[in-house]
């Protein structure tokens, strides 16, 4: 057995680092971690009785294996079992297991219900063939079925895809923000689920797994798009769907891993898998595992409750197998009369990226469908397209011959709105504007913009020393059609600067900066350090009422042990009854050199 002391001690002599992690794998309390407050952490001593708290050691003991469980309970047989509980400050390098353990391993069920050796079953036995019901048979020909299981995973898989795709277009246009509660609202669900094609009810899971992958940043309640985000919008299908799967495989818990692990890909009544692995862990596993289950089987790297051929691929990283699987991309979209715009598969990210420019996703999928119209046209010429640049990509893109509807709108829009184009002059020293002569005289001979100082090149174009973001605006002021190529757009910030609030500290920091007061607090104090922590440990032993051996130096220099059970601590002397000779003893604090446990 070991004491509050005794693992004080430990605590102690730990290196830096190697206590940081303990302190982040146990989870303990902010407001044990806090540098102030009722319940922080001041010394090694607190923070030993922090750790040997009943919360504190059953949540400890949740994501402890069987094995391990079994090794605190009756012994380790094997010490590798009882490394993991080393690791958690719960037995010592010998073996001897904290007496605050033990008694919550005596007091928890599922620990004493254990079998040596652990032979249980980790599932139960599959139900008879007679007893299934259709959906089970169904189920089971699919499992059965590889060609079948990958098709489904795969149509699946870019199903998600496609709406993660959508959401992450409407978090970068700054359309997703949270409640002050925490979450989205329900008229926000209903308008993200109608974007991006899929029910109300599984937006806010979905947008939860662009957090948890890190596509996605909740950060103070806007939502925005991380640099990964970005990068993943950009990549092909394939690379979408193994990126996607290997951040949210890498972002399981280990525990995760080793039930999955147990479980050898049937992912079929995963919480029993789990109770057999984790015995008491139930608590925060079962809900675990249920969310793993189902969202294996919205990455389509699982159907009916079997990890595919692809899947596994796919969570190993292997981009050819999941090229396999995914339809192909199609090179043409069919251009209607009715200016639809009808993808007959998924197009490339470089081509539906293009065809947003100038055209408006209308339903999401593997056929979807876009539209152009006279406010799509004319956000592409003020984004820097000309007339030319928008036939050139429709003509492109076309499967067929661009409609003449389309090619009309194009060119009404582009007289209206986009007739003079402003871009860089190739010098880069000033702007260059570009239209037709009958636009160029007049804007030649406006008296509102004579303090440019034009100079005709040709019939055509017109040119300034001033920089191109002022002439067009000075043009838009006068009401002229002029569009700002995207090369002579001024650099600006993606977004204003916003004063933050100071982001909570992360486990791993807090865990720093918890050891980095401990090893202050015990360095400093009015008594010297080896008697201040002397004194804390009879402290504990007052408090506790439990016997130690006091080490004493005598006049002669010797040294010599006391049993006993103190009583009290005061002005300078250790009082308790010797348990040797049953009698009073009092002893001066500055000579004891050394306190042992005799618990």
């Amino acid at each position: 057995m070991t004491t509050t002391a005794d693992l004080a001690a430990r605590l102690r002599a730990m290196p830096d680092d190697e206590l940081e992690r303990l302190v982040v794998a146990r989870r303990l309390p902010a407001a044990v971690l806090a540098d102030s407050g009722p319940q922080h952490a001041s010394d090694f001593f607190d923070l030993a009785e922090a750790l040997r708290t009943d919360d504190a050691v059953d949540a400890a003991l949740e994501h402890l294996p069987r094995a391990t469980l079994l090794a605190l309970r009756d012994g380790a047989a094997d010490p590798d079992a009882l490394t993991p509980a080393v690791a958690l400050g719960l037995a010592d390098d010998a073996g001897a297991v904290d007496d605050a353990v033990a008694a919550r391993l005596a007091a928890s069920p599922e620990v004493t219900a254990l079998r040596t050796g652990g032979t249980e079953q980790p599932r139960p036995a599959a139900s008879a063939p007679e007893t299934a019901d259709t959906d089970t048979a169904t189920a089971t020909a699919t499992a059965t079925d590889p060609t079948r299981a990958r098709a489904t995973g795969a149509e699946r898989a870019f199903a998600t895809m496609t709406v993660l795709a959508e959401l992450l277009r409407a978090v970068d246009a700054g359309e997703v923000r949270e409640l002050v509660k925490g979450g989205i609202g329900t008229p926000l669900a209903r308008t993200l689920g109608e974007r991006v094609g899929a029910e109300p009810e599984v937006v806010p899971d979905r947008l939860a797994l662009l957090g948890r992958t890190g596509l996605a940043d909740a950060g103070e309640g806007r939502w925005s798009v991380t640099d990964d985000g970005h990068s993943w919008l950009r990549a092909a299908w394939p690379e979408r769907w193994v990126d996607l799967a290997t951040r949210w495989w890498r972002s399981l818990d280990p525990a995760v891993h080793d039930v999955l692990a147990a479980a050898d890909d049937d992912l079929r009544d995963l919480v029993s898998v789990g109770r057999w692995a984790f015995p008491a862990g139930a608590r925060w596993l079962d809900a675990v595992l249920l969310d793993v289950g189902g969202t294996a089987e919205v990455l389509g790297t699982a159907v009916d409750g079997r990890v595919t051929p692809t899947g596994r691929a796919v969570l190993d990283g292997d981009v050819a197998a999941a090229t396999a699987d995914l339809p192909p991309t199609v090179e043409g979209v069919y251009l209607q009369h009715d200016l639809t715009v009808i993808a007959p598969g998924p197009l490339s990210p470089a081509d539906d990226e293009a065809l947003r420019s100038v055209a408006d996703l209308e339903a999401p999928g593997l056929a979807a469908r876009y539209r152009v119209s006279e406010d799509s046209v004319r956000r592409a010429l003020r984004a820097g397209a000309t007339r030319d640049d928008l036939l050139a990509l429709l003509d492109r893109l076309s499967a067929t011959d661009v409609p003449q509807p389309l090619r009309y709108l194009v060119d009404q829009v582009a007289a209206r709105d986009g007739g003079i184009v402003v871009d860089v002059d190739p010098t880069g020293t000033g702007a260059r504007v570009v239209g037709t002569p009958d636009q160029l005289d007049l804007v030649g001979v406006d008296a509102e913009l004579r303090q440019l100082g034009w100079d005709r090149v040709d019939l055509t174009t017109l040119a300034t020393a001033h920089p191109p973001h002022v002439v067009h605006a000075a043009l838009e002021e006068q009401r002229y059609p002029a569009v700002l190529t995207a090369a002579a757009r001024p650099v600006t910030q993606d977004a204003p600067p916003v004063r933050r609030r100071a982001a909570g500290r992360t486990p791993e920091q807090a865990a720093r900066a918890l050891v980095e007061r401990l090893r202050l607090t015990t360095e400093r104090g009015e008594a010297e350090p080896e008697q201040e922590w002397l004194g804390r440990q009879i402290d504990l032993a007052v408090r506790g009422k439990t016997p130690i051996r006091l080490t004493v130096r005598m006049p002669d220099g010797s040294e010599r042990p006391f049993s006993i059970v103190p009583t009290s601590v005061a002005a300078g002397r250790v009082r308790g009854r010797d348990t040797a000779v049953d009698v009073e003893r009092t002893l001066p604090l500055s000579l004891v050199v050394a306190v042992d446990s005799e618990a």
